[in-house]
């Protein structure tokens, strides 16, 4: 082992140094670098996630507070809905509005008294609902008839509800206003009373809530410690707020930021952040589902803080205690359980040294104790085997292998021994192996000494048998491409001949034509002969005619009969003349179809011939392209033999030279058994 890797410890360090080297300091150093981050991760993290939860109970708070108030305000109107409700349809008070069309007709209605105790029997059913009037009305007479039995003047067509229940047809909650009846400030519940075939509105119902009753309800709701609740109307006034400066006022009035107006005016739901008389607060809004009004539920955002910051102070600070006492706590118990190991530390550095005699005092039944033992059997079997592993290595370097392993390997020391003998028993084996293949290498070397030696006399045989191929091939290559030569010379002039047999045949058509119109004028020519020959026949007959007349005639016809005689010698020598004609012509017209025949014959062999010389000139076509390809082929195949001549050149060098490595190999090769014969092998 290296020194730059183990060094004992250096004289003349101080206490200090050697406490900032040991383990316990790096142990405590390493423990508290993880412990103090992980708690500040912790305790910021905590805060960070108290602070959120603060955050979230808040607001959730103020969630809760909305949706109770919103609960209360709406579980407040529409059970007046519900109850007045019921006169949509009423027969008694459809009846009642299709009777009274002027403010005189309601006092001398006959059944008014049905209709007020239906009124009274309402108000009753509602005696706990801090209802203060249950009434209806109508646009013709536009007066309200109270359930006290009273009139009072409506003008409907200025109420803030009327028009809302005409275009919506149902029952509607009104904004606060003031009742002509009683000069309060009241909630209207109004229905519409339908016509008895539905048709249309033809009066209203509802009854009148004072709005300090609404308030009174929601008086009870607190919002933390110095927080408020309001509730706005749809016109942003304020019908209920813990601030009593703002109460009856509209938003646009208090000096407060515009965002936060705007956001009245929008009926927005959900968290606004605002200032309001240099004071922070955080607000939850939410719209009633039955009036449309908006709930507010606002607290300061000091007060908030204030409870994040305790419960962040308190978290601090015990975090800060308890990492105090970790820390003191962990150096002393590092401190205490690492002593002993310093102790071992010191007996390891003079182990680190190669010094195996020391012994290490340590005792105990503790980790430290058992180390302690442990690296004390550990170092004297160590030595035993350290000493045992020399003298095997110096009987092998003597070569002495049949040297034997201790049996003080144990454990996973065992592979030592393992490999020990195994490295002596491969050493006999090899070494062994090598004496048996050196002899056999010493023998087959001089067997492929004198097969180098045959190989190469061969080789040299064979260069020489190739260069006479080569000088046959060569000369047949020559004789190849003169035949070539002579095949392109046939190939022309049987080209020539071709051509020429063709110009033949085309000038034997031609006389086969001509001779044809000669057979054809011939044939005229017969006719034509044919045509005097009956002319003569004819005069013949006309002369003797002639002759027979005259004599009958006497001596004055002599000269006519001298005359029909002539006729008839020359009628009779114009059809001999025409029957040697005619026979002239014959024989011609005979002659003339044997040459016709003669003439279609020669064609015919001329014909023969054209196509005789295309397939000679074919064949001697293809008879000069397998020349070319031979001669190429031989060319070849002597470019091949030249290889082959070269390689067995090559092989031939090379056979010699393997001949005179196996004469050296042959002497190595005794040169090692001589060197093998110095070791003792296991038998």
């Amino acid at each position: 082992m290296s020194d730059s890797k183990i060094r004992p410890a250096k004289p003349g360090r101080t206490g200090a140094d050697r406490w900032k080297s040991s383990v316990s300091f790096k142990i405590i150093l390493s423990v508290l670098a993880v412990l103090i981050p992980s708690l500040v991760i912790l305790i910021v993290t905590s805060c960070i996630v108290a602070s959120g939860s603060i955050s979230r109970l808040s607001g959730k708070m103020l969630d809760i507070q909305t949706d109770y108030a919103v609960s209360i305000v709406d579980e407040f109107f529409n059970s007046k809905a519900a109850a007045i409700s019921v006169f949509e349809i009423d027969h008694d008070i459809q009846a009642y509005f299709d009777s009274v069309s002027r403010p005189e007709d309601i006092d001398v209605y006959e059944d008014r008294e049905i209709i007020l105790r239906e009124l009274k029997g309402a108000l009753d059913r509602m005696s706990g609902s801090m209802v203060i009037q249950v009434w209806i009305a109508d646009a013709k007479t536009d007066r309200y008839l109270l359930s006290t039995g009273g009139t009072v003047k409506a003008d409907l067509n200025n109420t803030k509800w009327y028009h809302s229940v005409l275009s919506s047809k149902a029952t509607v909650i009104s904004d606060p206003y003031l009742d002509p009846a009683t000069g309060k400030t009241v909630v209207s519940v109004v229905t519409p009373v339908f016509s008895a075939d539905g048709a249309g509105i033809i009066g209203f119902a509802g009854v009148d809530v004072d709005v300090d009753s609404l308030s009174e309800l929601l008086a009870g709701i607190r919002v933390g410690e110095e927080g408020y609740l309001e509730l706005l109307s749809n016109q942003s006034d304020y019908i209920y707020s813990d601030d009593p400066t703002a109460m009856g006022k509209n938003v646009s009035d208090l000096d407060i930021s515009d965002d936060y107006k705007e956001k009245v005016r929008s009926n927005y739901n959900g968290v606004v952040d605002f200032s309001y008389g240099g004071v922070g607060y955080t607000s939850k809004f939410k719209n009633c589902s039955s009036t449309g009004w908006l709930a507010v539920a606002t607290i300061p955002v000091s007060e908030v803080d204030s409870t994040r910051d305790s419960m962040i102070g308190i978290m601090i600070s015990m975090s800060v205690f308890i990492l105090v006492l970790l820390c003191a706590v962990i150096i002393v118990l590092i401190r205490r359980v690492m002593k002993p190991m310093a102790m071992i530390s010191g007996n390891m550095e003079a182990f680190a040294q190669g010094n195996l005699d020391g012994d290490i005092q340590v005792q105990g039944s503790d980790e430290i104790g058992r180390l302690a033992d442990s690296v004390r059997s550990s170092t004297h079997l160590l030595k035993e085997m350290i000493n045992d592993v020399s003298h095997i290595l110096g009987e092998i370097s003597r070569g002495n292998l049949e040297v034997g392993t201790a049996d003080s390997y144990i454990g996973d020391f065992r592979f030592i021994r393992e490999a020990l003998e195994q490295i002596i028993g491969s050493l006999n084996y090899i070494l062994g192996q090598i004496n048996i293949s050196a002899e056999q290498v010493s023998f087959g070397s001089e067997q492929v000494a004198a097969g180098a030696q045959a190989l190469s006399q061969g080789a040299s045989e064979q260069a020489g048998a190739l260069e006479e191929l080569a000088a046959s091939i060569e000369d047949i290559s020559g004789k190849i491409t003169v035949n070539a030569d002579n095949a392109a010379q046939a190939t022309k002039r049987a080209g020539e001949v071709g051509r020429e047999a063709v110009e033949s045949n085309r000038r034997m058509q031609e006389m086969l034509a001509a001779m044809q119109d000669i057979r054809v004028s011939s044939r005229d020519i017969a006719k034509i002969l044919k045509t005097i020959e009956d002319i003569a026949f004819q005069t013949n007959i006309l002369a003797l005619n002639a002759a027979v007349e005259a004599a009958r005639v006497g001596e004055a016809g002599k000269g006519f009969t001298v005359v029909a005689g002539e006729v008839r010698n020359l009628a009779v020598k114009s059809a001999e003349a025409s029957k040697g004609t005619a026979a002239l012509v014959k024989n011609s017209l005979e002659k003339v179809d044997e040459g016709v025949r003669i003439a279609d014959e020669t064609a015919k062999s001329l014909k023969n011939v054209v196509e005789g010389v295309k397939d000679v000139v074919a064949a001697v076509d293809i008879i000069s392209a397998a020349s070319n390809e031979q001669a190429v082929s031989v060319k070849q195949v002597s470019r091949g033999i030249e290889q082959i001549s070269g390689v067995v050149q090559v092989n031939s060098a090379t056979a010699e030279e393997s001949a005179a490595a196996s004469e050296e190999l042959s002497a190595q090769a005794i040169l090692l058994k001589d060197l093998i014969g110095k070791f003792r092998f296991k038998k």
